[in-house]
């Protein structure tokens, strides 16, 4: 079983969202959730869209987590074998990198761009 990560725009006066798009590494497996739960101290659920304003700094606190103290989490690798710190900071990375991509594709500014506080993240 492994996570479905996506990128979303919240349609206006709903509660629905529009997905529009997904990070390279969008599905990683769900033994690592204590993990991504511990290094960016979002307790986040399932399935459950998050505005991404809000949880950005949460995705970079577990990027920097894991870079500079993987010795931290290495209890937390699971016990099957499927995943690690490794594949931990991958993922974020690669989640940190598609929304910076959405917000400023190719370092332009203008037309072609979506600022974080209209973006939602689910796992």
């Amino acid at each position: 079983m492994s996570y479905d990560l996506r990128i979303a725009v919240k349609i206006e006066d709903t509660d629905e969202f529009a997905v529009i798009g997904e990070p390279d590494l969008a599905n990683p497996t769900y033994n690592l959730g204590m993990m991504f739960r511990a290094c960016t101290g979002w307790k986040f659920e399932q399935g459950k869209y998050y505005r991404v304003s809000e949880v950005y700094p949460l995705i970079e606190r577990g990027i920097t987590e894991l870079a500079l103290h993987e010795d931290k989490y290495i209890t937390l690798n699971p016990e099957n074998g499927w995943g690690n710190t490794k594949n931990a900071l991958d993922v974020l990375k690669s989640l940190k990198e598609y929304i910076d991509d959405i917000e400023d594709p190719h370092g332009w500014s203008g037309w072609n761009t979506i600022p974080k506080k209209y973006l939602w993240v689910a796992w």
